[in-house]
């Protein structure tokens, strides 16, 4: 089957996002609001992935886009836009997880893949909750390592290039960072074992 067809949409596609930030550089609302449109979602699951279910995902992500129209004319139009929107994002969102620790919100919560009963969507929403719970646990290296590789399916090397790290150390990261959650996943399903054993 040709690709052809497929390769010359990508480069539409291409053209269209490179027009449109050109036109947003000169000052166009309109582009920059098309630039908005088109990669919000994209953006918003970015941030979820980073800090959780928590309620200020849409207020992480309008700093997001008030960062970018601060910087945009910046970008080099021979980079990747993509790529420098995640960095952007994920700089910001950092950021706003040192500067101040928000309770996670779980009310209303989806997983990922609904189960057909209830007490299988009590406990989807509570692996997400432990996962995040631990993942408050590491360094915000560690987390974007971790996140990225066994979350997002980055390869190390698509990590050190993002980074400036090297691979060795991504790698190191990831590793402990898994070491970690098994273990902080291994003493809370003791706790209930042991509160028994001590009323006992």
């Amino acid at each position: 089957m040709s690709t052809q067809p497929l390769s010359a949409d990508i480069a539409r596609e291409h053209a269209e996002e490179r027009r449109l930030i050109e036109r947003a550089q000169q000052g166009d609302p309109v582009a920059f609001r098309a630039l908005y449109d088109r990669t919000l979602q994209r953006t918003l699951g970015q941030i979820t992935r980073i800090v959780g279910p928590r309620g200020d995902v849409e207020d992480i992500a309008q700093k997001v886009y008030i960062q970018v129209h601060r910087s945009l004319l910046n970008f080099r139009l021979e980079s990747r836009f993509s790529t420098w929107l995640y960095r952007i994002t994920w700089n910001v969102t950092v950021s706003h997880i040192r500067g101040r620790k928000v309770p996670v919100d779980f009310v209303g919560l989806q997983p990922v893949e609904i189960p057909v009963d209830e007490r299988g969507q009590i406990e989807a929403r509570d692996r997400v909750r432990v996962l995040y719970a631990a993942l408050d646990q590491v360094s915000v290296d560690a987390r974007e390592a971790f996140i990225r590789c066994d979350v997002e399916g980055c390869t190390l090397q698509e990590i050190a290039d993002d980074t400036g790290e090297s691979i060795n150390t991504i790698a190191a990261r990831v590793r402990r960072t898994r070491d970690k959650l098994r273990t902080y996943l291994e003493a809370r399903e003791q706790r209930p074992s042991l509160a028994a054993g001590g009323g006992r």
